[in-house]
């Protein structure tokens, strides 16, 4: 990015010092942030479930009445013939053994109308695996990037329609990692920084 440019998006320097070519570059940026700023909050990161169920877990139990949940969880009989018991245990491993293939990050350009190819690169030596997620697909990890060298930089391209988004990388599955090279990031509400990526149409 331009330095004078970034100084801009910082605040470091007014519209009126920039360069007519920097200009329209400028107020393409200020419509995408006034836009990111109008939109509905992304929803909460993955992982702020886990964390709230841990604090819940070792809250004090109630002294008192029962719980409707632990209602709910109680242990109770419940009778049934054996070739049922069967059957409904042959339909739950069937379910639990289908396959889930994770979405590839690379996309077929002939597929893609208005979204834009964008590549993403994390290093990451000592890394397993490596997922994007983002509010462009619903903040899940299924968008894996790839170490083909094994050098361990990786990297991925993934279709994204143009506008502002948040994104972070998921390393070995449970650590969220926000892009160090990133352009610019933005406050979670949850005490982390999103990355935040401008995707502008192609003209």
């Amino acid at each position: 990015m331009n330095p004078d440019l970034r100084a801009y998006l910082d605040g470091e320097l007014t519209y009126e010092k920039l360069s007519p070519e920097l200009r329209a570059e400028a107020a393409a940026w200020d419509g995408l942030v006034q836009e990111m700023k109008q939109s509905e909050p992304a929803g909460a990161p993955p992982w702020l479930e886990g964390a709230v169920m841990t604090e819940v877990s070792v809250m004090p139990a109630p002294a008192s009445k029962e719980t409707a949940l632990q209602w709910l969880l109680r242990s109770r009989t419940i009778h049934m013939s054996p070739l049922t018991g069967a059957l409904a245990a042959a339909a739950i491993l069937v379910v639990l053994l289908l396959p889930r293939e994770p979405q590839s990050v690379t996309t077929d350009p002939a597929v893609i109308t208005t979204a834009i190819l964008v590549e993403f690169k994390l290093e990451a030596p000592g890394a397993t695996s490596v997922a994007l997620a983002g509010d462009f697909n619903d903040w899940r990890t299924d968008l894996v990037m790839e170490d083909r060298d094994g050098d361990g930089i990786w990297t991925g391209r993934v279709p994204i329609q143009p506008g502002v988004h948040k994104y972070m990388f998921v390393i070995d599955g449970t650590e969220w990692v926000t892009d160090p090279d990133a352009e610019r990031y933005a406050d979670d509400g949850f005490g982390n920084r999103n990355a935040v990526l401008a995707v502008t149409p192609v003209t």
